[in-house]
């Protein structure tokens, strides 16, 4: 067995990304001798006070099993609960390693959404790349392992690759002086006691030479350096491929028991309005059809012919295969402005390429625009799916095959300056900005507004609501000519008619109204509380009253599926999405939906707006939110979901995200995920496809058998958060 080989089959069977021709490796650099592992805390000797930093947790060592063991009580207050242990002097260079691994035991009596961080990056985005989220069961017991570097093996000189969430080779952040760990808790309901033990680094790395790594990226998109089943080889494997799938798509055109909107149509007949609306049957909510069918919305979202556009400025080297642009192929070239996050964000302007679009070219030739749709719409029949969901193409929405979602976008918009969020500032919704550029954004929905084929509006998406209080709080530490600032000082001087009273009140010293307004310092909390509390509510309630009222004078009798909610959001956020939302959108990257409600006395629909899990065995630098071990184990995954969202009483539907596989170069902002049900030479993933398709053949009589029996899982408790007080590191792309 000749080198290339043994290397492939030695790292390549690790993560899916084999080295092929370009590298000669060795387990050591510079021709140090490294160990096998090496334990960061195994808790059998002294902890000091200085070691363990806890929030709204207690710790103690305990003997378990002939060992001791760090035993971490969480209580709900916080929203993440947890422990920092921290090494007593000193720090670890971990580069030499793939892994940091920890055993861990639930012994409490609910599952657990846990956070296990190695670190603490100031970059956020590099936070994020460092920690990984598991779910764990009563009584179970896990080893876990979170990956410090994107593969198992690394150059031995940097390449820099440039406006990637995960590149290969690399480590996710400075490794060279790791001194802490930390496991939290994600937004509590309940009380938590957890078992820590054996925290290493393991798994050696391989050090590579970069030499012959660039150019990585193959003419249809796909990493080069490795190979996996289904892979793209040629256009004729492209053109063979439609033609297998054809076939399939005939033998199996969808669910007899589907009407033409994917409805039940042998279910129990209601109400048609005409329109989609939603309503309670059995005690579980539903979407109903426009004929008067019950309606569950199993979909996906960001179903369009441009998912893999990519970077290419700044990065020409990294492409095999760059079209000229006089070629036929030009037209998939195009420019995009500044990105939201990471390298693209710093350039005024850059260059792309359209790889999806370049490979249904490639596939169907001129008429490629055309069989995108036909087969589109066909894939999702005879998958059993029946929604687009958010940010679909128009095309497609507007043919009349599959139900979907309008999204609206509300730009241009004055910002609560000193407000943060991950997608940016929140509105200012006290500033005529707002309600003009809303207008504005639905002023171009005419299309929608008797179209009996629109499931409902979505209206923004992931909002930063932050905790309790939040919004308020930057409200007053923004300037003076905030127009939120000046409608909070006009509520503070109705309440308390002069300066004085209200510095008795907050404990402050402001010399005259005027100064309060001048002033960027956020009062004691404790003691402003109420004025902080109701000011937030009157933020949010001003922006659902608001999107309520320019929604439906524009389209009155179609469905406000609310701004797609993301990480945890207050009580109030809640409530008041309730009262002015006809469904709860909600973006939930978990394992399970079982436990997802609402808060008491409310009683609302709620839609998955997203979701996915992701694996790195075919080709993916990046496995996306929630991790998967494998292509199949993504399709046990994703019918697992499925169940517990049907056997939710609220929740109306689950839309997966996205369609296509994101390009391992990055969309914009450099997400480089595995989230795709097809990839990116428009291959359906078939173990994922297998599973969605067995879940939407049955999913019909499988919630309507066990209202009957009595088997809907009604949720303990909303997943909210309540103080301003809270581990801001919780607030990630992850939920």
């Amino acid at each position: 067995m000749n080198i290339h080989n043994s290397l492939q089959m030695i790292l390549g069977g690790i993560a899916g990304l084999a080295l092929a021709t370009f590298v000669s490796a060795d387990t050591s650099k510079n021709n140090q001798t490294v160990a096998d592992s090496v334990m960061l805390f195994d808790f059998e000797g002294e902890i000091t006070s200085n070691t363990l930093e806890t929030n709204d947790a207690k710790v103690n060592l305990i003997d378990h099993n002939g060992s001791k063991v760090l035993q971490l009580k969480t209580g709900i207050q916080a929203g993440a609960p947890g422990v920092t242990i921290k090494k007593t002097s000193g720090s670890w260079d971990l580069n030499p390693y793939y892994h940091v691994k920890m055993d861990i035991t639930n012994a409490g009596e609910d599952p657990a959404r846990i956070i296990f961080k190695v670190g603490d990056p100031e970059d956020g985005m590099q936070a994020w790349q460092m920690e990984i989220r598991f779910d764990l069961a009563p009584g179970e017991t896990k080893t876990v392992s979170d990956d410090i570097v994107t593969t198992p093996w690394r150059f031995t000189e940097a390449l820099d690759l440039l406006a990637m969430r995960a590149a290969p080779g690399e480590a996710k952040s400075d490794l060279s002086a790791i001194d802490q760990v930390k496991v939290t808790i994600n937004y509590p309901a309940n009380e938590h006691t957890l078992l820590i033990d054996n925290i290493r680094a393991t798994n050696p790395v391989r050090w590579v030479t970069p030499e012959g790594f660039l150019p990585f990226i193959d003419r249809f998109g796909q990493y080069k350096h490795a190979h996996w089943p289904g892979k793209t080889l040629s256009v004729d494997d492209l053109r063979q491929q439609a033609q297998d799938e054809q076939r399939e798509l005939s033998a199996h055109p969808g669910p007899k028991y589907f009407n033409k909107y994917g409805g039940w149509e042998t279910g129990p007949q209601l109400e048609a309005s005409g329109y989609f609306r939603v309503q309670k049957y059995k005690g579980a909510w539903w979407f109903v059809d426009p004929s008067g069918k019950l309606f569950w919305s199993h979909g996906v979202g960001v179903v369009n012919a441009g998912t893999a556009i990519t970077g290419i400025t700044d990065r020409e080297s990294y492409f095999e295969w760059l079209p000229e642009k006089d070629s036929p192929y030009g037209a998939f070239y195009g420019t995009a402005g500044r990105a939201s996050h990471g390298y693209y964000s710093t350039i005024a302007e850059r260059e792309t390429y359209n790889f999806t679009a370049s490979n249904l070219y490639q596939k169907y030739g001129d008429n490629w625009r055309d069989e995108f749709d036909r087969v589109t719409h066909a894939r999702l029949r005879s998958w059993g799916m029946n929604t687009l969901g958010v940010a679909s193409d128009k095309q497609l929405t507007t043919d009349g095959v599959t139900p979907y979602t309008e999204t609206v976008w509300v730009t241009g918009t004055k910002k609560i300056e000193a407000s943060k969020g991950y997608w940016g500032k929140f509105h200012d919704v006290f500033d005529p900005s707002f309600k003009k550029q809303l207008k504005l954004a639905l002023s171009n929905r005419e299309h929608t507004v008797d179209d009996p084929w629109l499931l409902g509006f979505f209206i923004e998406n992931e909002l930063s609501w932050g905790a309790e209080g939040s919004l308020a709080v930057a409200t007053l530490e923004s300037p003076a000519d905030q127009p939120a600032k000046i409608e909070f000082v006009k509520d503070l001087k109705n309440k308390y008619s002069s300066i004085d009273k209200l510095n008795k009140a907050w404990g402050t010293q402001h010399a005259s109204w005027d100064e309060l307004l001048e002033s960027k310092k956020s009062p004691n909390q404790t003691k402003a509380w109420n004025d902080l509390s109701a000011f937030y509510s009157k933020i949010v309630d001003t922006y659902f009253s608001t999107v309520r009222d320019e929604l439906k004078a524009v389209a009155p009798n179609a469905l406000y599926l609310g701004c797609r909610l993301a990480w945890a959001n207050s009580d109030t956020v809640i409530r008041t999405a309730a009262k002015y939302s006809d469904v709860i959108s909600m973006n939930k990257y978990q394992y399970d939906v079982s436990n997802v409600g609402l808060p008491e006395g409310v009683d609302k629909p709620i839609l998955i707006g997203e979701f996915h899990f992701g694996a790195l065995d075919r080709g993916a630098l990046h496995l996306g939110v929630v991790e998967a071990q494998s292509q199949s184990h993504r399709a046990e995954l994703y019918t697992h979901y499925l169940d517990s969202a049907l056997l939710n009483p609220f929740i109306v539907g689950t839309h997966w995200f996205q369609y296509a596989e994101q390009p391992p170069t990055g969309r914009g902002d450099g997400e480089n995920y595995n989230v795709g049900i097809v990839d990116l030479a428009d291959k359906p993933f078939p173990e994922l496809v297998n599973s969605i398709q067995e879940v939407g053949y049955r999913f019909y009589t499988f919630r309507d058998k066990a209202a009957e029996a009595g088997k809907l899982v009604q949720p303990k408790k909303s997943n909210t958060i309540q103080h301003i007080q809270i581990d801001e590191d919780a607030h990630t792309r992850s939920n």
